[in-house]
């Protein structure tokens, strides 16, 4: 009798074991079905068990090709009733080429060579929010803009060009849109900015676009109602040359340099300017020291002057005075 007992006792735990791991399906004739729970709350409920052991919890298989007169236009299809009858609006939708369409409707043309496409015809609201890191990966992998005009890949894009010396951030023109080109903008790893100009291109002064400790590098040229330059300090500009301790050569050797060299002393050539450009607040600072030793050289040409005068005005005077006396 006891063994009996034991053995009941035995089925009934195991019988509970399977009732507890067992997949529970509810199909009712009406109302809402569950697939792994006993109590739906959705139309199609479907809970995961935590011991779940299957690859997927929703599988819907696609054939590799639907037949030629095959009426399916979709594989997957959420959609919002509108207010006449048979009107409905698509609201996320899988197409068989693999497209898919948030807020677009389900046979629009745009998913027939867009992986992916998300609008709401709203400019006044955000149709994709994104919290966290957003990752462009891939080779040639871009961000591409301004698509309105049906430019195959907009008007502008922004990629990561890995493929010169120098890696960057490039802001380029694609194929189709206006000015097609490459390296309107750059911002490379360094941290340096060109515009207009390639950053791996070497000129015919075999120096590359980033020649030189600089931050932006821009070509064609810069148009702006204003500049405003700092100094470091004050020594960097050319008030030394009213000092008492300044050299301030004396015109014939300022003739001699310019015959021998072609230039002011102390001003770079037109040569070193085209090989290495030239640093504005500097060559400002160079040009003041030009203006104030011009001034230095007017001030003593003034007071050899004001000598000579006086000196020509003594002579009349004295001849006159001579002359009165015969």
């Amino acid at each position: 009798m006891k063994t009996k007992i034991k053995l009941f006792f035995i089925g009934c735990f195991f019988l509970a074991a399977n009732c507890i791991s067992a997949q529970i399906n509810t199909f009712p004739s009406s109302g809402n079905v569950g697939i792994g729970s006993g109590s739906p709350s959705a139309k199609t409920d479907i809970y995961l068990p935590s011991f779940a052991s299957m690859q997927s919890g929703l599988r819907i298989t696609s054939p590799f090709a639907f037949q030629y007169n095959s009426t399916i236009r979709t594989i997957f299809h959420l959609r919002t009733a509108g207010m006449q009858k048979g009107s409905y609006f698509s609201q996320f939708v899988v197409k068989t080429n693999g497209s898919v369409g948030v807020g677009v409707n389900y046979d629009d043309p745009i998913l027939n060579n867009k992986k992916m496409v998300i609008a709401d015809n709203n400019i006044n609201k955000v149709d994709l929010n994104v919290r966290g890191f957003t990752l462009l990966d891939g080779l040639n992998a871009s961000l591409l803009l301004g698509g309105t005009g049906n430019e195959a890949f907009g008007q502008w894009g922004i990629e990561y060009n890995e493929h010169g010396t120098v890696k960057g951030l490039n802001f380029w023109k694609p194929s189709g849109s206006n000015n097609f080109g490459n390296y309107y903008m750059f911002l490379a790893d360094s941290g340096r900015v060109s515009i207009g100009l390639d950053p791996n291109e070497v000129n015919t002064f075999n120096n590359v676009t980033y020649n030189g400790d600089y931050k932006l590098y821009v070509g064609t040229g810069i148009l702006t109602e204003k500049v405003k330059i700092a100094l470091r300090s004050s020594e960097d500009w050319a008030d030394y040359v009213f000092k008492e301790d300044y050299n301030l050569l004396s015109l014939n050797e300022v003739e001699k340099h310019i015959k021998e060299n072609g230039h002011l002393p102390n001003v770079p050539s037109a040569e070193a300017v085209v090989a290495s450009g030239i640093d504005v607040a500097k060559m400002d600072a160079k040009l003041l020291e030009k203006i104030e030793e011009l001034t230095l050289y007017i001030i003593e040409q003034d007071k050899r002057l004001t000598r000579l005068e006086q000196e020509n005005k003594d002579l009349k005077t004295k001849v006159l005075s001579n002359a009165s006396k015969q």
